[in-house]
């Protein structure tokens, strides 16, 4: 049972975002979950495909060959995409749709990434960026970060109850509660400075894509990422869908900043990696 918090709720990029704010009284609460909202919604025009004047909808209309100058927001959460695309072996990519349905990627780049310049610049003729598998985490780490220069740290983010970013917990709690596992596996996990991801078939059924063979992932049950952001965790918790449990092991043992949670036989849930803090309770 949570002491006394302040709830606000705020629909955008396709789900719900909620945040929740404890030590602080209720006016002030709720200023700043409208500043935190008001964040999404430029992000939103910022990030979404689906927004004709956005960075990401402009650069799915170049053609090969041509390039734009990205604001900070797109050219930030690209940089890192790229980055978490890489040390997953394209298991997570943002340039998914790029290609043909059943044709898998092949090694080459499809965009290249200028930071100094702020550029990007189209290396196919059919550039597909699609953020949805990174954007609602991103928007939450800048969210957080808004919140705290208001001074607030007992804070929680959701975003359509997919991804949790904790601040620190309500005085007297280990941890905001979040929940991990389905049916008979489901457990409580107390999260504080952590985010945690969770991807299944139940919320983005068989278009979970795994890019390297141009197929909907083979996974049929849930999986979750635990980072240090909400980005990262978002993005992890899509590859590692995609990719079998001995790849996520492995993964896990190359990067120890990262966690991981994979549904086993089972059904229980097998935890891997950095799980911070390490002895994170979980209660039925």
């Amino acid at each position: 049972m949570l002491p006394p918090h302040h709830t606000f709720s705020h629909e955008a990029m396709a789900t719900t975002f909620s945040v929740f704010v404890a030590g602080v009284p209720a006016e002030y609460a709720r200023q700043a979950a409208a500043a935190a909202f008001r964040e999404l919604d430029r992000l939103e025009n910022e990030l979404s495909r689906y927004v004709e004047s956005s960075d990401i909808a402009r650069a799915n209309r170049l053609a090969e060959g041509e390039s734009l100058i990205l604001g900070e927001d797109a050219l930030r959460c690209l940089l890192l995409a790229s980055r978490l695309s890489a040390a997953t072996d394209r298991a997570f990519d943002p340039a998914y749709a790029s290609l043909a349905p059943g044709r898998p990627f092949a090694d080459q780049a499809l965009y290249a990434l200028d930071p100094a310049r702020h550029e990007l610049t189209s290396l196919t003729p059919r550039l597909h960026l699609d953020l949805g598998a990174i954007g609602k985490g991103y928007a939450l780490d800048c969210m957080a970060d808004l919140l705290r220069e208001w001074t607030l740290t007992e804070v929680c983010l959701q975003s359509g109850g997919s991804t949790a970013l904790a601040l620190a917990p309500p005085a007297g709690l280990a941890g905001w509660p979040v929940g991990l596992g389905e049916g008979d596996s489901y457990r409580s996990l107390l999260l504080r400075d952590r985010a945690l991801s969770g991807s299944g078939v139940a919320v983005q059924g068989a278009h979970v894509i795994d890019v390297r063979r141009g197929q909907p992932a083979q996974r049929q049950t849930r999986t979750w990422a635990f980072a240090a952001d909400a980005a990262s965790s978002d993005a992890l918790s899509t590859a590692f869908f995609v990719m079998i449990d001995d790849a996520v092991e492995a993964f896990c043992r190359r990067h120890p900043e990262y966690g991981a949670g994979v549904t086993a036989a089972d059904g229980t849930v097998r935890l891997l990696g950095a799980i911070d803090p390490p002895d994170t309770p979980l209660h039925p």
